[in-house]
């Protein structure tokens, strides 16, 4: 199982709302069965993707800083901005590149 990691400040509020709807979209395309989204704080994304080599997207409320996107970049990890989830516009799209990394992530298993 491929795991969308999304972060915001705590981890208890904005990205369970996104990480929510992230997996409400997997779902809806049947693709729940391949991959999952967990909210977690942004200050552990960076040791969970060096860790968890199953973490294919980052979804952060605000852009990753300079030391976290060398992480994502070195892990081979999308970086897609969680704002749309939140206000709707351009939610298609993050969706469509969730879609895109899961299906891409998952061709070779």
């Amino acid at each position: 199982m491929k795991t969308i990691l999304v972060c915001c400040g705590s981890g208890v509020a904005t990205s369970p709302q996104v990480a929510n709807k992230i997996n409400d979209f997997l779902e809806d395309q049947g693709l729940d069965g391949l991959a999952h989204a967990e909210p977690h704080p942004v200050e552990t994304a960076k040791s969970r993707i060096d860790s968890n080599p199953d973490i294919i997207a980052y979804v952060g409320i605000a852009p990753a800083d300079d030391d976290l996107r060398e992480t994502i970049e070195a892990n081979h990890v999308i970086e897609v901005v969680g704002v749309p989830w939140l206000t709707g516009m351009g939610e298609d799209d993050a969706n469509e590149k969730i879609k895109q990394a899961v299906l891409q992530a998952t061709q070779h298993n």
